[in-house]
């Protein structure tokens, strides 16, 4: 996201703006860390995943599903179209699609009338 304010802010200035500035500290390249990253480009750092354990396996499966289902994991507990509830949403969405106004709020006039007194 380009932020217009600030570049016109800084048109008359002698300052070069980049969006992809570096923030935080800087990298030395000469550390043991970055020449052992630079010695291995794909290899993961960090904890090994250990794919017996249960967050694994029920990745695992939730995958299958997925893929059983064409993509599509539901979760949750399941929608009952006969419902009151889905009954009354499907009625409210039946009346916006045929193009009626539903108003919300109080209706006017249906509070106490209080009159101020000068």
């Amino acid at each position: 996201m380009k932020n217009v304010t600030f570049i016109n802010q800084i048109e008359g200035v002698e300052v070069v703006y980049s969006p992809k500035a570096q923030l935080g500290r800087p990298v030395n390249p000469d550390s043991v860390r970055q020449q052992r990253l630079a010695s291995a480009p794909g290899k993961r750092t960090g904890r090994p995943v250990n794919p017996n354990s249960e967050r694994q396996q029920r990745l695992a499966s939730q995958a299958e599903r997925q893929a059983m289902n064409g993509g599509e994991v539901k979760r949750g507990r399941p929608v009952n179209p006969n419902s009151e509830r889905q009954l009354a949403i499907a009625a409210r969405q039946a009346l916006l699609n045929a193009g009626v106004v539903i108003k919300r709020g109080r209706p006017v006039g249906s509070g106490k009338k209080v009159e101020n007194q000068k």
